[in-house]
């Protein structure tokens, strides 16, 4: 990583109240080829590079210059072009924006933006030549979201010392980085940044400020500390939209969130597209899952966002939010107007079930999602427009993919109605699963159930029977959408026996074991 910091980078971004006069701001996109984050007269400027204001986007030319409006306040960004980057901050924040606040903006809970002051004469930005294979890396967390410092370590020691070093291109949190409490942005970046890699952040609902009366000032403390909440950059040949899904709204008392762009972030990602092929892969980084979530704060927006998503076929949405870990393919039912479904991914959490459950012998809680997915995290692996995810438990191995539910014990006499589960936690819906006993057993094709895994039935019912517990008890479950059955079916003689089950799908086959006992 480059590790420069630039004055210019240092002002922030707000959406404040319509500009009374229109204004311009113009700059130049440079090879830095001193490093000195300067523009020096004789550093090349780089021609066809896409800068936006939050709305617009404009190309540079020839020599590297751009003018794109501005008015009171504008968030004015560099879209990362293929095989170049920014310089990074000391935890892999990248610097690709300058932000001109007139009004600053913040609620009165936590510190938001101080005013900017007048927009300066220019905006330069420094670009410096990488390597970038059209088949790479990408680590994804789901919501992180600690409430305090406690959680905060646990994070560290759960997932992030494990990751420490890990060959990615770069990585992404979807969203409610934190729990509320605004104050733990600048530990939880410093926790996340002792990875390594540039990091790309995403906000979600848990990370505005609730004491705003304005969607702009709600995003104060997140501009200030990680700047824009939606822009987009090109890694290889896949290109990426961070999105702001989240619409804060105060009538009168009620104060809530929905889903939805506004006016400004859509024109952004119809005029982004518009200059990405067709035949490209397009990622979407958002929060809040397009469907089956929050309500959309205005449903034809949904519709009209999905006729600019489906003129790129090539294309996939990473969502957290749900605290589960599931595929989604958005198809004809949900209004998409594409000849193929959508492929959205529901992103298991690296919080897990919100750092519930009895804590292990390191003190920090099992948190099995409400699926009986464990906390983890993803790795996206893309090779041109093609691409898959990878699931990885915290602190398991990387082929813990499933696990098996039946009966430890059992009578000869009741094999038959005896079931077993499979709760394989990224297998896509089509998967062929299949149970054998013992090594020399015939194959069963297990049945997909969308239903409450009774692995997590079990474990909150041993929990919530414990007298005196400190820590907080794991809620009530959710249907699985990666879970399948089967009966036994065939008579057992007493003994010990392994149950094998393996899952096969497009991307993965993954195996998995567990032993019972069968008595007379």
């Amino acid at each position: 990583m480059r590790l420069k910091t630039f004055s210019f980078f240092l002002f922030l971004f707000v959406t404040c109240e319509p500009s009374q006069a229109q204004q311009a701001i113009t700059g130049v996109v440079f090879h830095d080829l001193n490093e000195n984050g300067r523009y020096d007269s004789n550093e090349p400027g780089i021609p066809d590079v896409m800068i936006s204001n939050g709305r617009d986007i404009v190309v540079t030319d020839r020599d590297g210059r751009y003018e794109i409006p501005a008015g009171d306040e504008a968030i004015i960004s560099v879209i990362k072009p293929r095989e170049w980057t920014t310089s990074v901050d000391e935890n892999g924040i990248p610097h690709f924006y300058y932000i001109h606040a007139e009004y600053g903006a913040g609620g009165v809970e936590f510190p938001g933006l101080e005013p900017t002051g007048a927009l300066p004469e220019s905006v330069n930005f420094a670009l410096y030549p990488q390597e970038e294979s059209d088949a790479f890396r990408v680590l994804v967390f789901g919501d992180t979201q600690p409430r305090d410092l406690k959680e905060l370590s646990y994070i560290a020691h759960d997932s992030v010392q494990e990751l420490i070093g890990v060959d990615a291109a770069f990585g992404t949190t979807l969203g409610d980085l934190v729990f509320d409490d605004l104050d733990i942005f600048e530990p939880l970046k410093e926790v996340i940044g002792q990875i390594g890699i540039p990091w790309r952040h995403v906000i979600g609902n848990h990370d505005i400020d609730f004491s705003a009366d304005k969607n702009r000032d709600a995003r104060g403390a997140y501009y200030r500390t990680f700047g824009p909440s939606y822009y987009a950059f090109s890694w290889g040949g896949a290109h990426f939209v961070a999105v702001d899904n989240i619409r804060w709204i105060v009538e009168g008392d009620e104060r809530y969130y929905r889903t939805g762009l506004g006016e400004d972030q859509f024109d952004f990602i119809a005029s982004f597209l518009e200059r990405i092929p067709d035949d490209e892969l397009v990622v979407y980084l958002i929060h809040i899952p397009w469907v089956d979530s929050t309500p959309w704060a205005d449903e034809t927006e949904r519709e009209s966002l999905f006729e600019l998503m489906a003129a790129h076929p090539h294309s996939v949405s990473l969502a957290a939010h749900t605290h589960r870990h599931f595929h989604r393919f958005i198809d004809v039912e949900d209004k998409w107007p594409g000849e193929e479904p959508h492929h959205m991914v529901s992103m298991g959490t690296v919080c897990g079930a919100w750092w519930t459950g009895a804590p292990d012998e390191y003190g920090i809680p099992h948190t099995m999602m409400r699926d009986g997915t464990p906390a983890g995290y993803a790795f996206m692996d893309v090779d041109g427009n093609d691409w898959k995810l990878q699931y990885k438990a915290a602190r398991r191995p990387a082929d813990f993919q499933m696990h098996i539910h039946a009966p430890d014990e059992f009578t000869s006499s009741n094999t038959a109605t005896i079931e077993v589960f499979a709760n394989v936690f990224n297998a896509l819906p089509d998967a062929e699963v299949e149970m054998r006993i013992g090594k020399s057993g015939h194959w069963i094709a297990m049945t997909r159930t969308v239903q409450q895994d009774p692995m997590y039935l079990e474990m909150r019912e041993r929990e919530h029977a414990l007298d005196n517990q400190s820590w907080r008890l794991p809620g009530g479950a959710n249907d699985s959408y990666h879970l399948w059955r089967t009966t036994l079916s065939a008579d057992l003689d007493p003994g010990t026996y392994t149950i094998y089950v393996r899952s096969r799908d497009d991307w993965d086959l993954y195996e998995g074991r567990r032993i019972i006992r069968v008595t007379e």
